[in-house]
């Protein structure tokens, strides 16, 4: 059975990214900011968020979609292709729960 949701790595092109970044690559965040809103509207997005890994922070996201091909024509879309590159690789069988309700 193919997954529908898929784990997405972004790593940067350079391992203090995070603590560095210039002008450009901060505009190049909040267009991808802005694109990840896109995506969780349209209910392709699941969650995203930096990992504070001690080693380098990254970011992450997972996406529901048919197959990782469309995961990965929606990063074509991506501003952050600027900064770094994409890893996709497919879930297994997930459990998630439910949005909570608001307030709580």
């Amino acid at each position: 059975m193919p997954s529908s949701h898929f784990f997405v790595r972004l790593v940067a092109h350079r391992p203090n990214f995070a603590m560095s970044m210039t002008a450009d690559e901060q505009a190049a965040m909040r267009a991808h900011t802005e694109f990840l809103l896109g995506q969780l509207t349209a209910g392709k997005l699941v969650v995203a968020g930096p990992v504070m890994d001690p080693t380098g922070v990254f970011g992450m996201g997972v996406f529901e979609a048919e197959s990782i091909d469309e995961v990965r024509r929606l990063l074509e879309s991506d501003p952050a292709k600027a900064i770094g590159r994409h890893e996709v690789s497919p879930m297994g069988p997930t459990i998630a729960r439910s949005a909570r309700p608001s307030g709580s």
